[in-house]
Parts: C-alpha cells; structure tokens; sequence
C-alpha cells in the first residue's frame, strides 16, 4: 500500500509540471525505486530514489506520466498496487482503492530513451542551503518575468544573486539574493541558466526537509533535496552565452 499523495509526490518530481514524460521504474529486490530523468534539452539529467516501494523487484516503462497522473487523480487514500506479467513482461499496473479499480499500460523499455548518470567531479565552487522561503521568493521573482526564459547566477558582495531577465541589457529584471552562501577563492562568475526549467525544479520540491544548491565556475548547477524517504537529485548545465 502507498498514499495517493506520496505516489504522486515520487511523480512530480521528475514530471516537472508536465516536462518529463518517458521514463523507466526501477525497482530492486529491497523495494527501493529508482527513477533516472533527462530534460527533453538535455540541459539536465536528475534522479528521485524512493525507499520501500510497494512493488516487487522489476523494471517498467512509464511512456506518458501526464496520464497516468490524470488516473491517479480520481483516486483517494491508500493505494493497492500490483501487475500484470505476460511472460517476463510486465504489461499494465494495475491501482485501486476503495473505489476504483484502474490499470495502467506499461511501454516497452526499448522504447524509452536511456538516461545516463553525472559521472564528471563533484567540485563545487559555491554552495548554498535551500529552505521553502528562498523557493518561494526565487519562484516569486520568476513568475514576475513569465515571459523571461533566462536567469542570470553570479557571486555578489552581498551573497548570490539570481537575477531574472538579466541576459539582456534593454529588459526587465528581478534580482533576488541569497544571503551567507558558502564562496571559495573562485567564486568569481556569471552564469545563464534556464528560469523555466529552475522554477519546474523548484516548485516540485517545495516542503523538502533539507535542500541544497552547488555550483562550479565551469556552469554545472546541483540541486538536491531530502524528504522521509525519498531524495531528489537534478544536474543542470548553463547556456552557452
């Protein structure tokens, strides 16, 4: 058994509001799912790993999540899941609760794109905490620019600066600064990421108990965040400016 709202918890995190849609489920004999995601830009690969998934050992593909959120939607409480197997293969999930009985058709993982994994140093410049006040007010400053699909991260006397709008000289532009971030020596850099793809990040991990935020001088942005069981991790790379 699972909640309808931690099932679709694990989902939002690396749906992204509708940007992620094929993926693969990979559960181990220690009922812990792995999901492993890449932007349809490849400017980000990121991961949600869940502990104590309700399913046996098994690998499935998940080729259109946005409906198998719409599914869910209908549903209340507490969640039984389980399969159905045509030979090795798993060919539908099936979900119930008190009320409906609903199955779901699985995709073949051959036809979901493979994702690969952040191999390169782990070297970070920059850190900073990430707490629902800072998402919110980034949030905030994005949404007053809807129409700005950049943000510009740079180190600042007064902490780091994320200023919305900022890749362009004649425009609008909201800067909100995150105060008592963790510099090197380094930290002396401008970098231009995408806002919407942030704000997605950001607004799916809201009410994290921890969250944390690394860059490097070299573009690389890490986003991490930790919830009772579940942890979920994005690698962002800057635009080329």
């Amino acid at each position: 058994m699972i909640s309808k709202l931690e099932f679709q918890n694990i989902i939002e995190k690396y749906h992204l509001d509708g940007l992620i849609e094929n993926v693969k489920w990979d559960i181990d004999k220690d009922k812990t799912l792995t999901i492993k995601f890449m932007s349809p830009t490849r400017e980000m690969i990121g991961s949600v790993v869940y502990n104590n998934f309700p399913l046996p050992e098994s690998s499935i593909g998940i080729s259109n999540t946005t409906q198998l959120d719409k599914l869910l939607n209908i549903t209340g409480g507490d969640l039984l899941l389980d399969y159905i197997k045509e030979g090795k293969v798993f060919t539908k999930l099936l979900i119930s609760d008190n009320e409906f009985n609903l199955n779901y058709t699985l995709s073949d993982l051959l036809t979901i794109p493979k994702t690969g994994d952040y191999n390169g140093p782990e070297d970070y410049n920059i850190s900073v905490d990430l707490d629902d006040e800072v998402m919110s007010a980034l949030i905030k400053a994005k949404n007053a620019l809807s129409n700005s699909d950049s943000v510009v991260v740079t180190p600042s006397l007064m902490g780091l600066s994320f200023i919305f709008g900022g890749d362009l000289e004649y425009s609008n532009k909201v800067t909100y600064i995150i105060q008592n971030p963790t510099f090197d020596d380094k930290s002396q850099f401008e970098l231009i990421y995408g806002s919407d793809l942030l704000k997605a990040v950001l607004v799916a991990n809201k009410g994290a108990e921890s969250g944390a935020l690394y860059l490097n001088s070299q573009g690389l942005m890490k986003l991490e965040f930790n919830f009772k069981g579940l942890k979920s991790l994005y690698y962002i790379v800057a635009k080329t400016n």
